[in-house]
């Protein structure tokens, strides 16, 4: 087992990432050194480097969107998610939750333990300072304490296809379980980065009539359309009337049934809730953090009939039913192609700069090199 790893560390708020090396820890029974082959860069990340997120400890070492091979195993048999006892050179995913107490009125009363206040998340929520230290991806390894979720990734899918599950697809799974999504209906999502086209994944799956990406960036609208979406609209070229007409259009003349949020832009609200059909679906997940607030009108919502949720982080089925999808439809989606820009983890600074930008899609840390 090695006895050091290289981390990038956020210091402090803003403050640029520095390289550090910490001694890896004894593992205790129970627990895994994983060997990260990718750390996928969210946005998420993006923010919390900037501090954008409250209760979130510095110095910290991002990271939540992880894969790669487990390096050493404690002195306890570890299993996946399925029953199988896990052995050196396997290659997981995990669901970064490592942590919630089943003991709350919201996990066990209100079914609703992504608001667990317990809840602990890797690369987001535990202290860089405190043992095991090494808690997030941007690191060369990782460790997994007892009770983490592991899902052994299938030979067939390569760790750039899997990268392409991260948190997108566990949220997109969540996003669309909350809705009333069933074959033959028109979507709609707002928003062609790594969360609207894993919807866009799962509502083709699932029989959608039609599946229509909205956004302002060509180059993910291009993308949209090598996974086979059926209509996409700009929404730096048309009006928002246009875009009310095509919908229309496309849909038979009545307007999507379900309209999902996945732009992170307060500004999508109104215009989504604009979208969708009378008597339609609005489903909100891009709303992670607060950039603030947006007029919308109370009384179109009540008179369009509307049906409108809201999503929060994901539990443990939404990564399992997430990393399952990508692996039984790896031949009919390009999930590779998710990852535009890898980034060594030297160049860690660089990959946080490119995601915030919107110049890559999907970036992604590799510790190790190719």
């Amino acid at each position: 087992m090695p006895k050091t790893s290289r981390a990038a560390v956020v210091p402090e708020p803003n403050a640029d990432l520095i390289i550090q090396e910490f001694e890896i820890p004894e593992l205790i029974p129970g627990a895994v050194l994983l060997k990260v082959a990718n750390s996928g860069v969210c946005g998420t990340d993006c923010h919390l480097w900037h501090g954008k997120l409250a209760g979130v400890p510095y110095p910290l070492i991002l990271g939540h969107e992880v894969v790669g091979t487990i390096e050493s195993i404690g002195p306890k048999p570890v299993k996946d998610l399925d029953g199988n006892v896990l052995k050196v050179g396997d290659r997981v995913g995990f669901h970064d939750v490592t942590q919630t107490c089943f003991s709350c009125y919201y996990c066990l009363i209100a079914k609703a333990p992504t608001k667990c206040p317990n809840r602990k998340v890797y690369g987001i929520t535990m202290d860089a300072t405190q043992f095991p230290k090494l808690i997030g991806g941007y690191s060369e390894y990782l460790y997994l304490s007892p009770g983490t979720h592991i899902i052994k990734i299938p030979d067939h899918v390569s760790f750039d296809g899997a990268s392409a599950v991260g948190c997108a697809m566990p949220t997109a799974v969540h996003t669309v379980l909350r809705s009333p999504m069933r074959w033959g209906l028109n979507v709609a999502i707002q928003g062609s980065g790594p969360v609207g086209l894993m919807i866009a994944v799962l509502a083709m799956v699932s029989g959608a009539s039609t599946v229509t990406m909205l956004d302002k960036a060509k180059n993910r609208l291009e993308i949209a359309k090598k996974f086979g979406v059926t209509d996409t609209l700009n929404i730096g070229e048309t009006t928002l009337e246009e875009r009310k007409n095509a919908l229309t259009e496309i849909s038979g003349g009545h307007g999507p049934d379900i309209v999902y949020e996945a732009t992170g832009s307060p500004l999508a609200i109104p215009e989504g809730i604009e979208l969708v059909r009378e008597g339609g679906s609005y489903t909100i997940c891009g709303q992670y953090t607060d950039h603030g607030n947006v007029e919308i009108n109370p009384h179109l919502m009540n008179k369009k009939h509307l049906d409108i949720k809201t999503v929060w982080g994901s539990e443990t089925l939404h990564v399992y039913r997430g990393i399952k999808t990508v692996a039984d439809n790896y031949d009919r989606f390009p999930f590779e192609d998710l990852v535009t820009h890898r980034f060594s983890l030297d160049d860690a600074q660089k990959a946080l700069e490119a995601q915030e930008k919107q110049v890559s899609l999907k970036a992604v840390i590799k510790p190790h090199g190719d």
